[in-house]
């Protein structure tokens, strides 16, 4: 088992809090693939995304962002931790066969393959319990006698389980036919009629490693035939695995001139760990004349992962850094354990910028003139509290915090260094905790209120009221606490009652939507950043509410401060 580095983990922890669905989808996609192929976060990292992962798996409207949330946390979730957010997904999109499969794997994961001891799994079909299953715990736990399963006859989403599960290394003989092998029914499902099971059939090939090129039932020669989906995976597995060099270069060349972009980003993939004496003749020209970011983001990767071995990959790498600063985090990814590495971490446009990937270095490399600025500027300690019980309304936080990171990578010369620490699902037994560790300047409330009072979860995960003169008495013990932001409804007979122990307290006299929420937030802390008062920074946020069509909203926030 190897640790997950901390540049690997901090970029993969800031694509999924900042990324768009697609590049949510890339990372949560490939912590699960490191976490199948043995690779660990390390405590605090695990429980980190875990949080994380917890507060978006309800609230991200993508339902493939969903499933693969589900994914993550079947490899990393707790069953203290998430099994209440994994139930509530599955109850959420039971229409969606692929999100309660993966749900399932989750939860028999959490349960250790109890899965009589999870009432919600009683409405499952038998067959997909079983085989979702099967992805994460031992077959021996499991009861296999509901598996029945006809390659003729069975629905589209078993056979997709079945392949899942034999690509995972978790199969039995036989699993899918009685008499024949799992590597001839993987061929024979390469040529099925729906295109997921055949991309399905292929992604077995390339993750099973006890199936061979002979186990694949569509030839390499009729890629460009293929749906792109299929397109993907197939010129993935070639560049990894087909072992006549001459036909590989061969696919690998014609695949860099493939129309389809999710082709390409499959090549690619499929490039990143792959090097052989040549293939830069392929991928320096290509990156060269490429158009699609992801497609050069992993090639300068494979450029980085293999500049030891390659001088022309060296050079290249310091080229791509030095033309598209954008890039540097990936090149520094691929470079760990490199002289490429200590190389570019010595350039005087590096110097003194600390861990790159201790800030979102894509932003800050792009507006901000120097990290020297930060260092010099006061810091700001914020806690955002964030609740968002499973049996309320489902409230947009992590796209609140997401936008508010982003933001603040965007001041240009801050200075104040506002420094954000999330609390996600709190629950009132953890908030005096969160409390006295993170000792903010700051502290943010991000959920539902109501008069007197804010809602918190309790240790299911549902609703619980904590009355104001409770968090009125905490913020008075907390002498560090300078600001209170209320971010939820009806949460100004709150306010009064915290005013008499901060410096200013924020609060909204009646109930406030979603995007005046996130337009508010990320527009007072970006005011902060740029040092303004508190009073102006949030006059500052009301504008911004106004300038976005949002002058209603923008009234019904209120303010009590001393100055």
């Amino acid at each position: 088992m190897a640790i997950i580095s901390p540049g690997r983990t901090a970029f993969l922890k800031f694509e999924i809090e900042n990324g768009d669905a697609r590049r949510r989808k890339a990372a949560l996609q490939d912590l699960s693939h490191r976490y199948r192929q043995g690779d660990k976060l390390n405590a605090e990292g695990k429980n980190s995304f875990e949080k994380t992962i917890n507060g978006i798996v309800l609230s991200d409207g993508d339902p493939k962002v969903v499933r693969w949330c589900l994914n993550a946390l079947a490899r990393l979730g707790t069953l203290q931790g998430s099994s209440r957010y994994v139930a509530a997904a599955m109850k959420q999109y039971e229409e969606k066969p692929e999100i309660v499969a993966a749900a399932v794997a989750a939860l028999s994961h959490m349960y250790r393959g109890s899965l009589e001891a999870v009432p919600e799994l009683s409405v499952v079909d038998p067959s997909i319990r079983i085989l979702a299953a099967m992805q994460t715990t031992d077959v021996r736990r499991l009861d296999l006698s509901g598996l029945t399963i006809d390659i003729d006859k069975s629905d589209k989403e078993v056979l997709k389980l079945a392949l899942l599960v034999v690509g995972l290394n978790k199969d039995i003989q036989n699993l899918l036919h009685p008499r024949h092998s799992n590597g001839t029914i993987v061929r024979q499902l390469g040529q099925h009629d729906d295109r997921i099971v055949r991309q399905y059939s292929v992604w077995s090939v390339m993750e099973n490693k006890r199936l061979s090129l002979a186990d694949l039932g569509i030839p390499f020669d009729t890629i460009e035939a293929q749906p792109t989906n299929v397109q993907a995976k197939l010129l993935q597995l070639a560049a990894e695995r087909e072992n006549d060099l001459k036909a590989r270069h061969q696919i690998i060349h014609d695949g860099t001139f493939n129309a389809s972009h999710e082709a390409r980003i499959g090549l690619a993939k499929g490039l990143v760990r792959t090097y052989y004496e040549g293939l830069e003749d392929l991928t320096i020209n290509w990156y060269d004349v490429e158009e699609n970011p992801d497609v050069l983001a992993l090639v300068a990767e494979h450029f980085a992962r293999f500049s030891d071995d390659c001088s022309p990959y060296f050079e290249k790498a310091l080229e791509i850094v030095e033309a598209d600063p954008k890039l540097t985090e990936r090149v520094l990814l691929g470079a760990e354990g490199k002289e490429l590495y200590g190389k570019i971490k010595g350039l005087d446009r590096t110097s003194g910028m600390g861990d790159l990937f201790g800030t979102p270095s894509d932003l800050t490399t792009m507006f901000q003139k120097s990290n020297e600025i930060l260092k010099k500027a006061p810091p700001m300690k914020v806690l955002f509290l964030a609740a968002n019980p499973l049996d309320e309304a489902r409230l947009k936080i992590d796209q609140e915090a997401s936008d508010l990171k982003e933001q603040l990578a965007l001041v240009r010369d801050a200075k104040i260094a506002v420094n954000v620490e999330h609390a996600w699902a709190i629950r009132t037994d953890q908030l005096q905790r969160e409390v006295l560790n993170a000792k903010p300047e700051v502290l943010h409330f991000s959920g539902h209120g109501d008069t007197g009072m804010l809602i918190f979860e309790d240790l299911s995960g549902n609703a619980v009221e904590v009355a104001g003169e409770a968090i009125a008495d905490l913020i008075e013990l907390m002498p560090t606490i300078k600001c209170v932001v209320l971010n939820a409804c009806f949460s100004d007979s709150v306010s009064k009652l915290v005013a008499p122990h901060v410096e200013a307290v924020i609060g909204c006299d009646v109930s406030i939507g979603d995007t005046a929420a996130i337009l508010f937030t990320r527009a007072f802390y970006r005011a902060l950043a740029h040092g303004e008062t508190v009073r102006r920074s949030f006059d500052l946020a009301k504008n911004d509410l106004a300038l976005n069509g949002q002058k209603k909203e923008a009234q019904k926030y209120t303010i009590i401060s001393a100055g």
